[in-house]
């Protein structure tokens, strides 16, 4: 596959219709630990904090952010990049794009990523993300959460 080029994104509001597609790149992504499409659902229509963006290459959606802004503060909630376009830095995109449009609202952005999940650690550093604690037991299973977080005005 050739690598998209920035031309050829776009990145806008996730939308009601967008859940199915999502939801299959969520499913793919997490495997057990994905959220169910009834949660996408209740996100976009009734979560008053929650603001989803999804990325689009040839108007197939191939990844997605999802961000809850409380106060002064930004939580990221789920991300995740279609696998097939993994690598070519579609998420880093997604997430100076969520960090770009929280900023004005936001002096805070925090996530919490797999212990396990190395390559996901290292976009979040190379962007400002800095290392915040330990959740135990945060995905079930034994399996813990690193939490991180970025000062959005430095």
């Amino acid at each position: 596959m050739v690598k998209p080029t920035e031309q050829e994104l776009n990145i806008r509001l996730m939308t009601i219709k967008d859940v199915p597609q999502v939801f299959d790149i969520e499913r793919n992504s997490f495997n057990d630990s994905s959220w169910t499409i009834d949660a996408f659902y209740h996100e976009i229509e009734k979560n008053e904090f929650a603001h989803y963006f999804i990325i689009e290459f040839n108007e197939e959606i191939v990844g997605y952010i999802g961000i809850w802004i409380v106060i002064d503060q930004a939580q990221i909630t789920t991300v995740a990049i279609d696998e097939a376009y993994r690598g070519y830095g579609l998420g880093q995109l997604l997430l100076k794009y969520a960090m770009n449009y929280v900023q004005t609202k936001c002096e805070i952005m925090s996530l919490e990523v797999r212990v396990d999940n190395e390559v996901a650690q290292h976009v979040y550093t190379n962007l400002g993300f800095q290392y915040g604690g330990k959740r135990k037991n945060y995905y079930g299973e034994g399996e813990d959460a690193i939490v991180m977080w970025v000062n959005l005005n430095e």
